[in-house]
């Protein structure tokens, strides 16, 4: 309605100038709706505040300034101008730095559905706080308000981490948040008042290249998940807990998304406002509605009261006590590492403890809970949902007697989130799955092939075996159904890796929506993989029987069919032809670990003419892994099959050496690219042995290559870049530790 007056509005006001936006411009929704509630009071100057709990909260106040802004333009009247006046020189009597550049109005009111503790930011209040300055400024032409607007806006710009409202979304996607915590909730109607302040600011700000890239970003984020928000018959507020929107959000959302698109000429925001205009006249639609969303009550309400009679309330804690479940612990291995890397980032911020079906050695270092016997393995039926039933009573069991866990942190995607999920979602704790691999094994003939080789290799019987693959053979289904109980219950996934390395595809085959999936680079601790220098690594070397001047190539991994340890050996003999006597007799190589494939293996290098070069060092604990690391020249890694990230390629990274590796998983072609190391195809040895013979006879290539590899997982893979990533899947509502920095003297809130 406003477009058919707007122009002769404008004109008749007094002191408008058309530059920038239209100016002195209605704002796009219908803003009525956003009038002070009855409950609401005013102050002297005419602000709007709350009765309970009392307070002044942003975002009504920036509500009823567009809406008096609105009634301005059409009456014309003193009053409103003086009323929207008044909110605007609030916003900047109130304005907080949240940085040195950064401004905004932090939010003290709870919001039940989000995990909220102190202050926080509103993507709606920031945006809406734009419209309203950009407007005052064109009405008083006080540069006052455009310097506020400029702080103001830095905010988007800003992840919520660092005082911000932004979250990222993806591997470059970005969504503004209504509540500005984590883990982040995903508000359509907040994200779109948020895009219409950036797009009235950019109009009158002459269009930075800046702020249009972030908005593009934003506009593209929001229509990959706008099908999210669509139940099919009505829509969901937010992204989080997806509850149903109440009648008056989803017409909101319908304006909001009309005007979205009438900014930026979105056809599919335009359309997909067509559709949910549809289901408001639906009788249909609204009938399911109703019964949908009492149902949803009333089972809430239900098993609200379940849970207090059994389950002890949760008590207030200055850390976040997490429970991480995992197959076995503490034991050799990538997942070993990155459980360490878990808790050397989240220092002083978690409490950890364990709960694992089988403890290792070294376990008194930490709290761990141990559930079912020995023959409830998770890798055969069907001890598998054995295990599963135990872990179960086991999570329930300790809750009950007061673990009072806040997080779950479950470490694959099948047996252990299934059992982990289902706790959660009775319990009322979220539940956050690392994912290393375990649902890419769905669609994995090659897994599937090891499988059976394994079975084969067994020293058997004819009965025991057939037994076995009867067993094997009724595994599959059961891998199949934990698979999608997991997913479809894991509040969210972790996944190490980079994009576009298939795990993508197996989350999109399984349902898993990409909101509910953040990729990232595992950690390392550059500092414990410290590299010693000559004196050093001649001392460690002795210690091991090398000599000062060896050229040491190191192999870490589990002796089994998929470490492609064939074809290291045969790499090896091909690199050590062509060199030299003397350069052949320089060159050690040291393979630290075990498995099924021991005695095959020593065979092999025996076979190979070896003997000399090779030495198995068999089982090894973590510290001596990157003491080997520590001493070697080259890494060398063959494995036939990976998903996501190897971490002992990235510990070879850390530790400086020169590594040579397949592009299994793909993610070693990014993380070995621009001269970080040597990534080629899986079963070839003729490239890795000429790889192995170039770094071999190039001692300065090997060093230079070493030291950019460390210092790329510095910088992508350091404790602080893990840290933020755990906390914007699990927890984080730190602005009030944020504004203790940098709260710049304000004035008190009349």
């Amino acid at each position: 309605m406003y477009d058919m007056y707007v122009k002769d509005s404008v004109a008749a006001l007094p002191g408008t100038r058309q530059e920038g936006i239209a100016a002195l411009a209605p704002y796009p929704p219908d803003m009525a709706v956003f009038l002070a509630p009855p409950r609401c009071a005013f102050n002297d100057e005419g602000v709007p505040y709350h009765l309970k709990p009392v307070g002044y909260h942003p975002s009504t106040i920036v509500y009823y300034a567009l809406a008096q802004w609105n009634a301005y333009l059409i009456t014309h009247e003193e009053l409103h101008r003086q009323r929207f006046l008044a909110q605007a020189h609030w916003l900047v009597e109130q304005e907080v730095r949240t940085g040195a550049d950064a401004s905004g109005w932090p939010v003290s009111f709870p919001r039940p559905d989000s995990h909220v503790s102190g202050s926080w930011l509103s993507a709606s209040a920031q945006g809406c706080a734009l419209s309203v300055l950009v407007r005052a400024y064109q009405l008083t032409h006080e540069e006052l308000f455009l310097e506020v607007a400029q702080r103001a806006m830095r905010s988007f710009e800003r992840d919520i981490l660092d005082g911000g409202v932004s979250a990222p979304v993806g591997e470059k996607g970005v969504f503004f948040e209504e509540v500005a915590v984590y883990p982040a909730t995903h508000a359509l109607s907040g994200c779109i008042f948020a895009l219409i302040g950036l797009h009235e600011w950019q109009l009158y700000s002459g269009s930075p290249l800046a702020i249009e890239g972030l908005i593009a970003r934003a506009v593209s984020t929001l229509r990959d998940l706008l099908a999210a928000f669509d139940a099919g018959f009505w829509t969901y507020t937010h992204l989080l807990h997806k509850p149903l929107a109440s009648a008056s959000d989803l017409a909101l959302q319908i304006a909001l998304l009309e005007a979205l698109a009438s900014y930026d000429g979105c056809e599919y925001c335009a359309s997909v406002a067509a559709r949910w205009r549809s289901y408001q006249t639906r009788a249909g639609s609204r009938l399911r509605y109703l019964v949908t969303s009492r149902a949803i009550s009333a089972r809430q309400a239900l098993w609200g009261r379940v849970r207090a009679a059994l389950f002890p309330a949760p008590q207030a804690s200055p850390v976040t006590r997490v429970c991480v479940a995992v197959t076995a612990f503490p034991v050799t291995g990538g997942i070993r590492a990155v459980l360490a890397g878990v808790a050397h980032a989240t220092r002083g911020a978690w409490q950890i403890e364990y709960l694992t079906q089988a403890v290792g050695a070294n376990a008194q270092d930490y709290s761990i809970q141990q559930f079912g016997t020995k023959y409830m393995a998770s890798s055969q039926f069907p001890g598998a949902w054995l295990y599963t039933m135990a872990g179960f009573w086991k999570l329930l069991s300790l809750m009950r007697h007061g673990a009072g866990y806040q997080v779950i942190l479950p470490q694959d995607g099948v047996f252990t989130a299934a059992f982990s999920a289902l706790a959660g979602r009775m319990l009322g704790i979220r539940v956050v799955c690392i994912d290393h691999g375990s649902l890419t094994l769905l669609d994995s003939p090659t897994y599937r092939a090891e499988r059976v080789q394994a079975l084969a290799a067994k020293p058997w019987s004819r009965p025991r075996y057939l037994l076995a693959r009867l067993r094997y053979m009724a595994y599959w289904p059961s891998f199949s159904v934990a698979a999608r109980i997991a997913v479809r219950l894991v509040d969210h996934l972790l996944i190490p890796g980079v994009a576009g390395d298939s795990v993508e595809e197996s989350c999109q085959r399984l349902g898993i929506h990409p909101s509910r999936i953040t990729r990232f680079g595992s950690m390392i601790d550059s500092e414990r993989h410290s590299v010693p220098d000559v004196i050093s690594r001649a001392a460690l070397r002795a210690e091991k029987g090398i000599a000062a001047d060896a050229i040491v190539i190191a192999l870490t991994c589990r002796l089994a069919p998929e470490k492609g340890l064939d074809i290291a050996l045969e790499a090896l003999s091909l690199a050590l032809a062509p060199l030299s006597s003397t350069q052949r007799a320089r060159v050690r190589v040291v393979i630290a670990g075990d498995g099924p494939l021991r005695q095959q293996v020593a065979a092999a290098i025996v076979e190979r003419g070896l003997g000399a070069t090779c030495v198995l060092w068999g089982e090894t604990t973590h510290e001596d892994v990157i003491s080997l690391l520590g001493l070697s020249d080259i890494f060398l890694y063959t494995s036939r099959r990976g998903a996501c990230l190897s971490m002992a390629v990235l510990e070879a990274m850390a530790s400086a050496c020169a590594v040579v590796a397949t592009s299994e998983p793909l993610s070693n072609v990014h993380l070995l690219s621009a001269g970080r190391g040597i990534a080629l195809p899986a079963n070839d040895a003729q490239q890795l042995g000429q790889a192995l013979t170039r770094l071999i006879s190039d001692p300065v290539l090997c060093r230079q290559m070493g030291t950019t590899a460390r210092n790329y997982v510095a910088s992508y893979h350091s404790p602080t870049v893990f840290r933020r990533t755990l906390l914007r899947a699990t927890y984080w509502s730190g602005l009030d530790e944020l504004l203790s920095v940098t709260r710049q003297p304000a004035a008190v809130l009349r």
